[in-house]
């Protein structure tokens, strides 16, 4: 029975998991700084933990 359903699935490429959830994030995190709805602590706690 699963056969005959992995036929009708399209086969996706092989992305790597890591990237997908990377890329993800860091679209998120701009799309909620470019609306103004992170609050300047978190950016200034994130620029810090970068620098180390």
């Amino acid at each position: 029975m699963l056969d005959s359903i992995r036929k009708y699935v399209v086969a996706l490429p092989q992305v790597p998991t890591q990237a997908v959830l990377t890329v993800g994030t860091v679209a998120s995190f701009a799309w909620l700084l470019s609306h103004n709805l992170i609050h300047p602590i978190i950016v200034y706690a994130l620029q810090v933990y970068l620098t180390f």
